[in-house]
């Protein structure tokens, strides 16, 4: 399945099964029977696939952050290349593309750039780690295979550091305690790293004072940051106080450096990410004097990469903080061919289209959830000669191109990249052209 679970049949019912893979016979115990469907955990594994390997990582069966560690790397990057050309043909109804193979990395391990922790209290004492899947039952990281190595010691100091000043951790379920989560950071290029630490209530002296003495262990850390959070809906805070060191860090990629702060969204991928972005730009098929419309732009790390081969970019993204990061971004790397825009994509594309602005090429990169029709419809407007799509769920993808190709745009070339190796994601790049009448 598109979450990695083997799908087997017994009696004529669908049977999805957690950790088995294509071709074994196993023994599952029935955990859920519904009328459609069931669920089973994997109980015994009679005839394993040629496929399968031992997980790297000790934890792989509980952490729940990755879900193919079991499956040979070659074999995991065939089942993404499959599931994006089916569901594209399944859901969005395409036919005639070239479905390319997937770009694998060569290094499939210790690829993120950053680390998301929960604060919780296991055994007694204060840790940092990930839920159980559908669970509030925290499980310590202190080595995890798709973290940097160097990020390891710094999660063991920062334990022994909030244990020794009785800090409490976050209780989900009470909605009592201080410290709720720790986002760790890093840039590739520099090797500077940023800690932020979520808390429900307001900055103290003792956490003020684990930054400083986080400082001294760690030379490489040169940001720590504070967020209150009193939401439970999310990581991140809305408010974000320097506590040590500089307010960003800088990450370098295609000879363009950007300034990442606390709150931005930047790739965990960054040798992939390259990839990613360079085959965005190819699919533009930029001479230097094309008009660049890139939709979703975040803090503008596409709209960078199309500005060097374009004639003018313009980006909209609706989070302020954002917008504010890429305009900081295209000042850092004095280019200024460039404009970012603040809003709704489907509200500034057509005041942009009311000014005469008209794009040669879309580029859209929209979250998860994808394009809303409005924004389609938006883009299609505008009557760009090709739109280039940038996709981290194959569905929604596959959605949005069916209701592009309905509005006359065709899809040509789909390039799957392997953004997270042991997991069940996959990101896309998809090259579409505007049908001539």
């Amino acid at each position: 399945t598109h979450e990695g679970a083997g799908v087997g049949r017994l009696e004529g019912t669908v049977v999805f099964v957690e950790g088995a893979l294509p071709g074994e016979n196993v023994e599952v115990v029935l955990e859920k029977v519904k009328k459609k469907y069931a669920t089973g955990r994997l109980d015994k594994i009679v005839t394993p696939s040629t496929s399968r390997v031992d997980p790297a990582c000790s934890l792989y069966e509980t952490c729940g952050g990755c879900q193919l560690q079991h499956l040979d790397y070659a074999k995991q990057l065939e089942a993404k290349t499959q599931r994006v050309g089916e569901t594209l043909k399944r859901i969005g109804k395409l036919e005639d593309f070239v479905l390319k193979p997937i770009i694998s990395m060569q290094n499939p391990w210790h690829y993120r750039n950053k680390a998301q922790l929960h604060a919780g209290l296991y055994e007694g004492k204060v840790r940092l780690g990930y839920y159980k899947p559908g669970s509030w039952d925290l499980v310590p990281i202190s080595d995890c295979r798709l973290l940097p190595q160097d990020f390891s010691p710094v999660i063991r100091k920062l334990e022994e550091l909030l244990n020794a000043a009785f800090i409490k951790a976050y209780d989900r379920r009470s909605k009592q305690g201080y410290l709720k989560h720790v986002v760790i950071k890093k840039s590739f290029a520099s090797g500077e790293i940023m800690v932020v630490f979520v808390t429900s209530n307001k900055l103290t002296e003792k956490l003020s004072n684990i930054a400083c003495q986080l400082r001294e262990e760690f030379p490489s850390i040169v940001s720590v940051i504070h967020s209150v959070n009193a939401s439970d809906k999310t990581n991140l805070g809305t408010n974000f106080t320097l506590i040590k060191g500089k307010n960003t860090i800088r990450e370098k990629l295609e000879g363009i450096t950007f300034s990442i702060s606390a709150p931005a969204f930047f790739q965990v991928n960054v040798k992939q990410m390259e990839v990613l972005y360079q085959q965005s730009v190819n699919f533009a098929s930029l001479k230097g004097t094309e008009t660049v419309i890139d939709l979703y732009c975040g803090t503008g790390t596409i709209s960078l990469f199309l500005a060097k081969q374009a004639g003018y970019v313009h980006g909209i993204e609706e989070i302020e903080m954002a917008v504010e990061d890429a305009r900081l971004n295209a000042q850092l790397n004095r280019i200024t061919n460039v404009e970012f825009h603040a809003g709704k994509v489907e509200i500034v594309l057509p005041e942009l289209l009311e000014k005469c602005v008209r794009a040669d090429v879309i580029v859209l990169d929209p979250p998860r959830q994808g394009c809303e029709r409005k924004v389609l419809e938006a883009a299609v407007a505008m009557n760009p000669r090709r739109m280039v799509y940038v996709s981290c769920d194959p569905a929604t993808l596959a959605r949005d191109l069916g209701i592009l190709q309905e509005q006359g745009y065709k899809t040509l070339e789909v390039q799957p990249v392997d953004m997270f190796p042991q997991t069940s994601h996959v990101e896309c790049v998809v090259l579409m052209s505007r049908v001539e009448k």
